[in-house]
Order: C-alpha cells, then structure tokens, then sequence
C-alpha cells in the first residue's frame, strides 16, 4: 500500500504544505511509501495528473483540503480508500476587500462541503474547524488532529535562555500577511503599549502575497505614529525565524479566521507569552495557557501587566509549555497509523 496524498498546492513554509509534507515524512516512518502531489507544489511533491495514473486499487488517498478544489470529484471518482483532512476554509467576506479572488475562491468551497461525506474518514485540525462543516458532517464524526509534527525543525530547536532584557519589548506576529490576519490590529497594540509607556517594537514575519494589503499596513502604521518600530521581514529562513523567537517579549494573534495557527502552538513551545483574539481555533490550541482578548485595548492591558510582573510572565511561560506538549503528544506518527489503520466506510457517512 502507498499513501498518496494531494492537495491543490503543496508549498514549502505554507501551513497546509508543511502538513502534507509531515504526513509523508510520518508515514515513511511507519514504513509506508508515501507521495505528495499538487497542481502547483515546491519541495519533494509530483504532479497531481500523475496520481491517476499510478494510483493502484490498494493504495490509500489522502486529500488535503482548504479551499474550492477544481478535481475533488474526479478524486471522490477513484475506487480507492479516501481519507480527507480538513484544515478550515476563511469565510469570504474576510478577504473581499483585498482578495476578492481567494474570496470567490473560499465561496465556492462552501458548496463542497457535502461532498466530504463521500470520504471513508474526515479530520479536521480544531474542534472549532470541525464544527464548520455542520450540517454536513456532525463534528463527533470528525477526528481531530493537529495539523503539526514532532520533527518540524522549530519543535526541534532549543531556544536561548531568556535572561531579563534591557532592550525594547519585542511583539511578534507570525504568519502569511494577507487581510484576514488583521495585522493592522497589531500594529494598534503596539501603539497602544507605547503610548503607555513602554518601548516596544512590532516584528511581523511571513510572506507578504498581497502588495495593496502590505502597503495599507505601512501607511496604517504611519498614521499611529510607529512606523520606525514596525518591521515587517517577509519570508525568512529556519535559523532566523528562531531567532525572532528566541528574542521575542510577546507573541500575537490578532487573525479573525484560523483554522489551528501554528504559530501559536511554536511559541508556547519555545516559552513565549502568547496572547490571541477570541472566536478562533488559535484560543482553542492556546486554552488556559494564553490570554484571550476580544477588544484591542484588553489585548494591551494584559501585555502590559505580563511585561510588568516576572511572575506572571513566568506563570504564561511554563504554561505555555505544558499546554504545547499536551498538544505535541496528540500529533506523533502513532495517530497517523491509527487513522490508516481505519477500514472502508468506518464512519458509516
């Protein structure tokens, strides 16, 4: 049996890609052959057209979905057993202003949904993801997963000791900059942790796809007045992402649709105060172990206070921990041999 698994898009340092690359790696481990394909790909992926050609009646497909995917009936039309991993699609109104593309996209895949029913097992990366898909799906049918892996190299790598900085607080958003993250309300945090009083600075760290978005963010943070203490580095290598981590005072989470974030989970893991915006999965892999916030000036006064009490810096920092360990240890190759181990129309769906 070879493991196929397909996607529209497989990239390298993309959160879905990253993810098909981990199943592949896990399932090498649990000796199975594994093959990623996608339309568009970089990294060890084949094309998509070459898995009907070589697909064989014993091997299993894996689908990867996170928006409208243009061959997902012809993959529903393969005699194979089909697995399906659901990530969340953003609602479109999120990106109408500056994607309406992807908006369109993200419409269209919500006449999917009652396609998923078709697949032999459906997971999903959140509870809250899971919920998504009702009336289509009940969410105690959905397993959920994280959509992580242990050998991801930030899970691998020992961060610096945090010794008590003189420097400025250092505010770290990480992720794709496009609409939807609202990265513009970071920008208004660090204004507002400034004119408290506090010399801080915002990193904001990820591709940056949409150039009208990315020039709205410089003039927004013009008009607060911080235009010098925003930097926003666009995609770097492993090492210095470390090192954003490693120098970081607080982590931020300002996004209104995520389907998990990862990088809220690599910052608890790497001792980082994490702070999210409520009403997204982000709080749900956080839990107890971040502050949740629905008005930006709550998101101040706990950063505030944090930077201001060593103990209650100490207290997020070691709950950070625990919390993405207890997260980790849901996400090792032993629940990607269970979910393989699944026979046909398990769900009953």
């Amino acid at each position: 049996m070879t493991l196929f698994i397909a996607a529209p898009d497989i990239h390298i340092g993309d959160a879905v890609g990253n993810h098909c690359l981990g199943i592949a790696r896990a399932a090498e481990r649990l000796g199975i052959p594994a093959r990623a394909c996608a339309k568009h790909f970089t990294g060890d992926v084949e094309p998509l057209d070459m898995l009907f050609e070589q697909i064989q009646p014993q091997d299993t497909l894996l689908v990867s979905y996170s928006i409208y995917d243009p061959m997902l009936e012809r993959l529903l039309a393969l005699g194979n057993r089909k697995l399906c991993y659901f990530h969340g699609v953003t609602e479109p109104e999120l990106l109408r202003e500056f994607e309406p593309v992807t908006a369109d996209l993200c419409a269209r895949s919500l006449e999917q949904y009652p396609l998923l029913r078709q697949f032999d097992l459906v997971m999903a990366n959140s509870r809250l993801t899971a919920a998504s898909l009702a009336p289509h799906l009940r969410a105690d049918e959905i397993l959920v997963i994280p959509p992580v892996w242990p050998d991801m190299p930030l899970f691998r790598h020992v961060p610096a000791g945090r010794a008590d900085r003189t420097g400025p607080l250092t505010l770290l958003v990480v992720g794709r900059v496009v609409p939807h993250k609202r990265v513009e309300d970071a920008i208004e945090i660090l204004a507002m942790v400034r004119e408290s009083g506090v010399d801080a600075k915002l990193e904001i760290v990820g591709s940056a796809p949409n150039g009208v978005y990315l020039a709205f963010l410089s003039e927004r943070a013009a008009q607060c007045g911080v235009a010098e203490h925003v930097e926003i580095t666009g995609m770097i290598d492993d090492e210095s992402l470390f090192a954003r981590f490693d120098r970081a005072g607080a982590m931020l989470s300002v996004s209104q649709h995520e389907g998990f974030c990862v990088p809220v989970l690599e910052a608890m893991h790497l001792g980082v105060p994490t702070f999210v915006r409520s009403g997204t999965a982000a709080s749900e892999v956080g839990a107890d172990a971040t502050v949740s916030f629905d008005r930006l000036e709550e998101a101040r006064t706990a950063i505030l206070q944090m930077h201001r009490d060593p103990g209650r810096r100490a207290a997020m920092i070691e709950a950070g921990k625990r919390r993405a360990a207890a997260v980790l240890a849901q996400a090792d190759d032993k629940a990607l041999a269970a979910v393989l181990s699944v026979p046909r129309q398990a769900n009953n769906f």
